[in-house]
């Protein structure tokens, strides 16, 4: 299941929670945790989505979809903002994913530098039995989202240590690039 507490490190855990209690007082507690995607109402018709998955599985049909966009939980979810936010584990970084985001149409803004993406999928390399799961996951959130307006922040592991004093400022740098579509401020990238 997308953002799974259930496989999480202690590592993991401990900056997801961190992540929470600063998006908490980010947003000054209007925020919703664990939220499911499909009451955002997401459609799952969509062309592009449907030839993203097609890359991956081409037996995907819709009755697979409907069960699919219920079974993903968004981390965290700023209405009045159209911001989502995720924790991509070093887990999520698969062949299965790196074959989907070479497949998104490049001309959209998905909250997220789809190229660093990628090279973290090439670096890591995770291999697990929910590998292509986790990645149609993945899929549905960034795509459906970016058709409704919701940028998806994906939050890499390893990139910050969420429990650092400068938190605070690390989320509003990001928040700040991510609306102007500026993924590649150094900071941003690598910032431990």
């Amino acid at each position: 299941m997308e953002n799974s507490t259930f496989l999480a490190s202690d590592y993991e855990k401990e900056q997801i929670d961190a992540i929470k209690k600063i998006l908490r007082v980010y947003f000054s507690g209007d925020i919703e945790f664990s939220k499911n995607f499909s009451e955002l109402k997401p459609n799952i018709d969509n062309q592009k989505l449907k030839e993203v998955l097609n890359e991956l599985d081409e037996n995907i049909n819709r009755d697979d979809l409907i069960r699919y966009v219920n079974d993903i939980n968004i981390m965290a979810y700023n209405e009045e903002n159209k911001l989502c936010f995720m924790y991509d584990a070093n887990r999520k970084f698969t062949k299965e994913r790196k074959i989907a985001l070479e497949n998104y149409p490049r001309d959209k803004n998905y909250g997220f530098c789809i190229e660093k993406w990628i090279n973290k999928c090439d670096s890591i390399l995770s291999n697990s039995s929910s590998d292509l799961q986790n990645a149609i996951y993945s899929t549905m959130l960034d795509i459906c989202s970016e058709e409704m307006g919701i940028l998806v922040v994906r939050i890499c592991e390893d990139d910050f240590d969420w429990t650092d004093d400068h938190a605070m400022e690390k989320l509003n740098e990001i928040v700040s690039n991510i609306r102007k579509g500026d993924f590649f401020n150094e900071s941003y990238i690598s910032s431990r």
